[in-house]
């Protein structure tokens, strides 16, 4: 009987077998109909729900931040801003977004959060996050309308998506809010909530938060809200950019309206304050450009802040040791004394630095405009002072044994190849030391630091925190009598301040105070004691002798009505630079004039320009302070000896006529004297 299989050594015929049996069970299966069982489709429904589920969670909550404390909340997602304040606590700017102080539900009129409660979330204290009912309303409301003319959103959602998420009208993303909303409700006190909420809310121009806003528009703290400023205020979370006061009026007055209606409706204020309010006329203010002539402050002050706490505080507040007062009075009397000269090719600069005793910097003016030009010239500026460097001069005289009344020979004179002229190119003849000084006579004071040696001249002018000077032991040219080295003015109103404070170092600082904007304080500026530099009998010698350059001297223009000043002026070679550097017993200024191109400014010197500047501004700052005298600055009454000389040298005018060089000696020494 023969086999019909397929040899299986031959593996065509075996292919072919199993593919016709697979054909077979195939056509077998697509004549047979499916047979579901109630069980089956029970699980694949289950299954295809659970998936569902699934996608929509991982929609809704994949990447949802977790919402931690209160506090944390505070800076969260904050943009980096900074805000400066003045001394006394008075707004002087911001930069980036405007947060404010932190204002507290205490610490406000009731009518403030009530007026956001009445038309944004009148349900607030009821719901726990999410306001079914306003939802509701909503949805009927923008089916009706066709478009979507209520949000529903509750103060807390909206929290939510300021603090966590964007503003884009999208359903997963009104979904997230509703679910960190009661994340928020449960981790939160509804008061919590409410403050932060007002704290953070964007209300316009730049401004977060009640306080920023009321600052921005009305010029005063949230504290001192009126009821029609709190109305105008909570209009402004639905359209903030078009609706802002500042933006436009007639816009924030319509929502303020309907703020006023709202509340009388939540019975928060009767329609008779409400009608009051109404008619309330409010100021909007014109925010002033404080960057003009404060932004050279802005810039030091922000960078020692940074310094002392880090980058990673987004927000700061900058309390400053500025005066707003004398800070604006340094300001406008540049702009006014330089007039037209401040602008055009070359316009002519000014910068200007004032101390108080503390070293405090109550002015800082590092030119005429930041906005044009951020080179800041208190700190940056590096300029020759002219014959102010004469006090470091004559400083190292006394203290060499030399005496105020000591005569020397104002005459052409010749030291190591150098001439050193007078400003008006003529000579005196014999004169005291004080007189020279008082005149600023350059012959005498090159000569005098000939004799005690320009390194000794060096080491007091670095004692007293001049930091352009040659290093000890260098080579120090004799010209350094008149000036010739560069320094900063920030380096010469340090210097100067040494003679205001009996010969004791200070140490200029702009930063006093560093807070974030919930009040929580990051660095605060540590006492300081500055080192004794000079001997108490050396400035009060010293004071008198500057003291005779502002009673009849060179710096007349510095004077103020009832009140001891002493200084020195100072004009560089050509006119390149004009300084007026002086001291009360409670302010050390100093002024500086002059081009950056280092170009000739055509015989303005430092007791013009200056020295009006520097008295501009210090009868500001003196305004409200009582006189205090000024030790040293009593001037000697003419001695024998002097009366001796003035009568010798009439003489000899008499005998040989020449009234230009010696007779000038006794109407010197009677101007000095006198």
């Amino acid at each position: 009987m023969s086999d019909n299989r397929p040899d299986p050594n031959r593996p065509l015929e075996w292919a072919r077998l199993r593919a016709a049996a697979a054909s077979n069970q195939f056509q077998q299966m697509l004549r047979e109909p499916p047979r579901i069982t109630l069980a089956k489709a029970a699980g694949i429904g289950a299954g295809i729900a659970l998936f569902a589920v699934l996608a929509v969670w991982v929609w809704i909550y994949w990447g949802l931040p977790r919402v931690p404390d209160a506090d944390t909340l505070w800076a969260t997602n904050r943009q980096q801003s900074v805000m400066f304040v003045d001394s006394e606590g008075r707004f002087l700017g911001v930069r980036g977004p405007y947060y404010g102080s932190r204002a507290r539900l205490a610490e406000i009129p009731d009518y403030v959060p009530q007026a956001f409660l009445a038309i944004e979330d009148r349900r607030f204290y009821e719901h726990e996050g999410v306001d079914r009912t306003a939802v509701i309303r909503a949805v009927l409301a923008n089916l009706r309308a066709g478009e979507t003319v209520q949000g529903g959103s509750t103060i807390s959602q909206q929290l939510a998506r300021n603090l966590f998420l964007t503003r884009e009208q999208t359903v997963n993303r009104k979904l997230r809010e509703m679910v960190l909303a009661s994340r928020i409700e449960r981790r939160l006190t509804k008061d919590e909530i409410l403050e932060l909420y007002l704290n953070r809310v964007y209300l316009g121009d730049g401004a977060y938060g009640i306080d920023a806003a009321a600052r921005r528009f009305f010029g005063h703290p949230a504290n001192e809200l009126t009821l029609a400023e709190a109305a105008m205020l909570a209009g402004l979370p639905k359209a903030p950019s078009r609706s802002a006061p500042t933006e436009s009026l007639e816009r924030a007055t319509a929502r303020q309206h309907t703020v006023l209606a709202a509340m009388v409706e939540a019975h928060y204020i009767t329609p008779e304050q409400a009608e009051e309010a109404r008619n309330q006329r409010i100021r909007v203010i014109t925010r002033p450009n404080y960057e003009r002539s404060m932004g050279y402050a802005f810039d030091l002050a922000y960078q020692q802040a940074r310094d002392e706490v880090g980058d990673n505080v987004p927000d700061l507040v900058i309390q400053l040791t500025i005066d707003k007062d004398i800070e604006d009075a340094a300001a406008n009397s540049v702009r006014r004394r330089l007039g037209n000269r401040a602008f055009g090719r070359r316009p002519l600069q000014a910068s200007f630095m004032a101390v108080d005793r503390t070293g405090a910097i109550r002015a800082l003016i590092g030119g005429t405009d930041y906005n044009t030009s951020k080179y800041n010239r208190v700190t940056q500026a590096r300029r020759q002072p002219g014959s102010t460097f004469k006090a470091f001069v004559y400083t190292a005289a006394i203290e060499s044994g030399f005496d105020t009344e000591d005569v020397r020979y104002d005459e052409p004179i010749v030291i190591n190849g150098w001439r050193p002229r007078n400003y008006d190119e003529g000579y005196r003849g014999a004169v005291t030391l004080r007189t020279a000084f008082a005149l600023s006579i350059n012959t005498v004071a090159a000569e005098v630091a000939h004799e005690i040696g320009p390194n000794r001249v060096a080491g007091v002018a670095r004692r007293l925190g001049i930091t352009t000077m040659p290093a000890q032991g260098a080579f120090v040219p004799d010209s350094i009598a008149l000036g010739s080295i560069e320094v900063t003015l920030w380096d010469m109103t340090s210097a100067f301040a040494t003679y205001m404070n009996d010969g004791q170092r200070i140490d200029p600082y702009l930063v006093q105070r560093v807070t974030d904007t919930s009040g929580r304080e990051l660095y605060r500026r540590p006492p300081y004691q500055g080192p004794r530099v000079l001997d108490e009998q050396v400035v009060r010698r010293m004071t008198s002798m500057m003291g005779a350059v502002v009673l009849r001297g060179t710096g007349t223009g510095a004077q103020l009505p009832g009140r001891d000043v002493a200084g020195k002026t100072g004009t560089s070679s050509d006119w390149r630079d004009a300084w007026f550097a002086g001291y009360t017993a409670d302010y050390t200024a100093v002024a500086w004039v002059g081009h950056d191109d280092f170009s000739s400014m055509g015989r303005t010197t430092g007791g013009t320009l200056p020295a009006q500047i520097w008295n501009d501004t210090m009868r500001v700052a003196h305004q409200g302070v009582d006189p205090h005298p000024l030790p040293g600055i009593e001037q000697p009454a003419r001695s024998p000896r002097e009366v001796e000389m003035a009568t010798f040298f009439d003489g000899l005018a008499d005998a040989f006529g020449d009234d230009k060089q010696d007779q000038s000696l006794g109407d010197v020494l009677e101007r000095i004297f006198q």
